[in-house]
């Protein structure tokens, strides 16, 4: 019955496709686009290098913006803890900072490790792995030194080679720096074991988390509790705030479509309803009970919401596909297909159970009087 119904309206069968095919082609393109679009936000954030700095306690902030790094110190292990706990970040450089002077030029000699992460495949590139006795120097170092690949220099009594200038940066104080692997620096400054500073990259902090960098903090401080944690705010809220856009522009465009396809579905069943009132009065006369024919009308609902549901996924994954929004590719949201095939009927029925209740409320007498 529910097939032969659908052939006598194929018009009202084929609206009600089309209007459940367009809500979950915008939804599940929402969805690829919103995905891709976080993961290109998080690729460029993560161009811009670290957001987050670790310091032991007791920093005098200002001395230490000043190049003035104290004789404030940590344990080297604390970055290995860091990678391994649930802190809000994922990328961690522990580091050896001291600020010296070398042929009459001020530098910072900086000994890093590799970079430890956590759950990231691609480093960041301002994480540096010098090898043992090489230098990876400043442009500004290496142009008020003289510096060239392949140049020794002496530094505390140890010795070293240039392995490569770094392209200047414009940053205070990137382009003074000379890098050197961590352990080297430790040596040459007495101090094996220890690092001053930890550069971290938060990355995972939930958009619907209205104070971030006190979420950063709590989390971090979980894992080491005696650290002072020092966020850079402009870099860090940039890639937060643009998360929680994209999330709330995506929410509120699904709500308008939503409501958009309920209120059609609701106006397509009623048509279909009405016109089906001969029918209705019929079965009702001859003892068919309410319930049954309107479950006739709600598995029809369901029919097309299911096809609509599949037709719309697919849609939506080649609509999200040509989307001018990201350069990344736009992934098709293989996840989001059962929760349509369940969530969507579900939706459907819903709307469309009233004008159906209504149609079955009238008396058999009255619908067929009318004909």
């Amino acid at each position: 019955m529910i097939l032969r119904e659908m052939q006598c309206a194929k018009v009202n069968a084929l609206l009600s496709l089309l209007t459940v095919a367009m809500a979950t082609a915008l939804l599940t393109a929402l969805v690829a686009v919103n995905r891709a679009s976080d993961d290109a936000t998080r690729v460029l954030m993560k161009d811009m290098g670290f957001n987050l700095l670790i310091t032991p306690p007791g920093v005098d902030a200002a001395r230490f913006q000043a190049l003035d790094f104290q004789d404030v110190e940590m344990p080297e292990e604390y970055v290995a803890r860091l990678a391994k706990s649930t802190a809000l970040a994922r990328h961690y450089v522990g580091k050896y900072q001291k600020t010296l002077q070398i042929g009459g030029r001020t530098v910072v000699l900086t000994g890093v490790l590799p970079e430890a992460r956590s759950g990231e495949k691609e480093p960041m590139p301002t994480a540096y792995d010098v090898p043992a006795g090489r230098l990876f120097v400043g442009a500004a170092a290496a142009q008020a030194l003289n510096l060239k690949p392949n140049d020794p220099l002496t530094i505390l009594g140890r010795p070293f080679v240039v392995d490569r200038v770094l392209p200047p940066t414009g940053m205070i104080p990137e382009d003074i720096r000379m890098y050197a692997h961590l352990h080297d620096v430790q040596a040459a400054l007495g101090r094996p074991g220890r690092i001053n500073a930890i550069d971290a990259l938060s990355c995972m902090c939930p958009a619907r988390e209205k104070d971030v960098v006190a979420a950063l903090e709590r989390t971090i401080r979980e894992a080491l509790p005696d650290v002072e944690v020092a966020a850079y705010e402009t870099i860090l809220l940039a890639r937060h705030n643009q998360r929680r856009m994209m999330q709330t522009l995506a929410a509120v465009t699904l709500a308008a479509v939503l409501a958009a396809a309920g209120l059609a579905i609701w106006g397509l069943t009623y048509l279909n309803v009405r016109r089906r009132r001969r029918e209705i009065g019929v079965l009702r006369a001859l003892g068919v009970p309410g319930r049954r024919i309107a479950a006739l009308f709600v598995w029809k609902i369901v029919g097309y919401a299911l096809a609509g549901a599949l037709l719309g996924f697919y849609a939506g994954c080649l609509l999200g596909a040509h989307f001018p929004v990201v350069e990344s590719r736009v992934v098709a949201p293989m996840d989001v297909l059962p929760l349509l095939l369940i969530a969507t009927p579900v939706v459907a029925a819903l709307f469309g159970i009233g004008p159906i209740v209504v149609g079955m409320l009238q008396e058999p007498s009255d619908l067929l009087r009318e004909e």
